[in-house]
């Protein structure tokens, strides 16, 4: 890459974070001003399995969130003292905050709550609280200040029993906040934020090289979505801009070292356009991120996935878990949770480590389509396709769902998985010092992907199985030699991951087995085992079952068509037969799914697979004729919108 070309892309790069970055700024105003996209009113926070945050404060001395019957809802305890900020508040002008208050479930003798509060630290007011269905309106002054604290002190407090070691004050049903006169503005800091995370974000992508109407499409989304999810509960009022900063920032990074690599080394005919590919799925997971990295994001598991992780930092490597009904043993590997350690210090709270642990998680799938970029170039030679794969990559469900799940272990297990089998599948296929080097790394990274999750051996290894089988027959020496090259990385990579870990739980296998020989678990109510092949099916295909993950229609459909494109067109191809010794497998899976007591998470792991297909079939209707190309564009976007739109799920949209 000559200097002048290096000068011309930097101008072009600057030119587009600059616009994007100011659109992003001019349509932030735009949207707070003009619409109202104040905060929701309800609890502390949302509670339940979700267990969502609220986007436009944060707070101490409140319970967790618990629910009535009826139509009251759910509602928060106090404690005795109660702190609540709102850290990015334009304060010239007075608001009203609003708290809906409720003493009747506290105790005749407890007497009625006395509610003392300051703002800012000042003293502002008290109120006896003795009935139900009380409001507290509290009065914002005009301040110079960008943000309001208020701390509440309730009085007297009282133990509600033997059983529970809570002190508690009243209950908060809800709580609101309303400017006194005018509409909301967001703060100078929270515009710029955003605009300068807008920019950076683009700045990353525009540095990998992404040109042309992937490049206006992804600089002008970028802005749209990180507007849309700052006014979601009023995120404006709150951190969630900082959030964002980090995201640019990392973006920018990436694409920094990307325009490094491609200019020490210009010449790459193995890989051409690698640092595009790069920039369609960053794009792609610098948005995701930001939807996974919202307050409203769903937390599911991720406390669990948490609480796990601090006992890997505390030096505890060996545990188990529980699966759902029928409640089968099984060990928990701890590949995230090891990742982590160097990070963990710098995420001090329960909600940021989940963050913490969710990033790390879409860094290892986002890894996948860049992966699956290489690895279609070099086997199939099509540029095109390869470039489509890495693009739709991040849109895949059966990873977002996971995501949504906070199955973040198996996520990361099976990022590397397919990480793992791209660079096994390449390597398979050359010579010399270059191709053992890329299979010891491949082997490296297959035993870290199972030694990251128990699904991921216990499918992965049958997967690898299959594969290798696919590529044996009718290629002659060739197909025999990739067959047994696949084969050996594969127990390799078993016999570490078992050597390392899993052989320290004999006695949690034999006490599985047992119970699943045994005639009470079979009859257990609620059982899959239990459940008829009819019930398995219908869970199956709704998603409710454990093997979630289903692609899609509008990807299965592509995917199916694939398969009768490329078997036509390319049969003989080592990446052919290892996809359709893949799909074997994942039809043999589901089946045992359906009709045995066998059922694992073969849809996340099979993933790749159906990407790969669909994209095929995609590339090949577009090479035939204007109608050709208009399916395969509305084929596209449909996959992408189906992939999205489990973005919004997870925000509760």
């Amino acid at each position: 890459m000559s200097a002048l070309s290096i000068r011309a892309q930097l101008i072009r790069v600057v030119a587009g974070a600059l616009l994007a970055g100011a659109g992003a700024a001019l349509l932030l105003v735009a949207v707070v001003t003009r619409w109202d996209v104040g905060p929701e009113v309800g609890p502390v926070h949302e509670g339940g399995w979700t267990s969502r945050s609220r986007a436009w404060f944060t707070h101490r001395g409140f319970h967790f969130t618990e629910f009535t019957d009826g139509h009251e809802g759910p509602y928060n305890w106090t404690t005795g003292s109660v702190r609540l900020e709102v850290p990015s508040l334009d304060r010239s002008r007075a608001y009203v905050m609003r708290f809906e208050l409720d003493a009747s479930p506290r105790p005749v003798d407890a007497g009625p709550a006395q509610l003392s509060w300051r703002i800012d630290g000042v003293p502002a007011g008290q109120q006896q609280v003795a009935g139900n269905s009380d409001v507290l309106s509290i009065r914002l002054p005009s301040s110079e200040r960008t943000r309001a604290v208020v701390t509440m002190e309730i009085s007297p407090t009282f133990d509600p029993g033997p059983d529970d070691d809570r002190i508690l004050g009243v209950v908060v049903r809800t709580i609101s906040l309303t400017p006194e006169q005018g509409g909301w503005r967001p703060t100078r800091a929270v515009v710029v934020g955003v605009a300068a995370a807008t920019a950076l974000a683009v700045v990353g992508m525009l540095l990998c090289g992404v040109t042309g109407v992937a490049a206006v499409a992804a600089a002008a989304l970028t802005p749209v979505a990180f507007v849309y999810l700052t006014v979601q509960d009023a995120a404006f009022l709150g951190t969630y801009s900082d959030t964002l900063v980090r995201l640019g920032l990392a973006a920018a990074a990436i694409g920094a070292l990307v325009m490094a690599l491609r200019a020490t080394w210009p010449s790459t005919p193995a890989l051409p356009n690698w640092g595009i590919a790069v920039g369609y799925v960053l794009a792609a997971s610098v948005i995701k991120l930001a939807f996974f990295g919202h307050p409203l994001a769903t937390i599911g598991d991720g406390i669990f996935q948490v609480h796990r992780s601090a006992m890997v930092q505390g030096g505890s490597y060996f545990f188990t878990s529980i699966t759902p009904r029928p409640f089968f043993e099984f060990p928990y590997a701890i590949g995230l949770f090891v990742t982590a350690i160097p990070f963990w210090p710098s995420f001090p709270q329960d909600v940021d480590q989940v963050w913490l642990l969710r990033t790390i998680a879409l860094v290892a799938d986002a890894l996948v389509g860049v992966a699956l970029y290489a690895v279609v170039f070099r086997l199939w030679g099509q540029q095109r396709i390869a470039l489509l794969v890495a693009a739709l990559w991040p849109f895949a469900r059966a990873p977002l769902e996971a995501l949504c799940n906070a199955n973040l272990p198996n996520v990361f297990g099976q990022g590397l998985f397919g990480v793992a089998m791209a660079a096994l599948l390449w390597s398979s296929a050359g010579r010399g010092l270059g191709a053992w080097v890329g299979l010891a790394v491949s082997t490296a990274v297959l035993a870290a992907s199972f030694l990251s999750h128990f699904s991921t051996v216990s499918v992965g290894v049958p997967l690898v199985g299959a594969v290798a089988l696919a590529l044996m027959p009718g290629a002659g020496r060739e197909g025999r030699r990739q067959g047994a090259r696949v084969l050996l990385v594969g127990m390799l990579a078993l016999g570490v991951s078992y050597a390392v870990y899993y052989r320290h739980f004999g006695d949690v296998y034999r006490a599985t087995v047992d119970r699943v020989l045994s005639h009470d678990v079979a009859e257990e109510p609620g059982s899959a085992i239990a459940a008829t092949p009819a019930v398995k099916f219908q869970r199956w295909i709704s998603g409710t079952s454990d093997d979630y993950g289903l692609p899609g229609l509008v990807l299965a459909l592509a995917a199916l068509t694939g398969i009768g494109f490329i078997v036509g067109q390319r049969r003989h191809d080592a990446l052919t037969r290892a996809l359709v010794g893949w799909l074997l497998a994942w039809a043999g899976f589901t089946a045992l799914g359906i009709l045995t007591a066998v059922q694992m998470r073969v849809n996340l792991a099979t993933a790749p697979v159906f990407v790969c297909l669909g994209t095929y079939a995609l590339a090949t209707l577009a090479d035939r004729g204007t109608a050709g190309r208009l399916v395969a564009t509305v084929a596209a976007l449909a996959i992408v919108i189906d992939g999205a739109s489990l973005w919004f799920m997870c925000i509760g949209r």
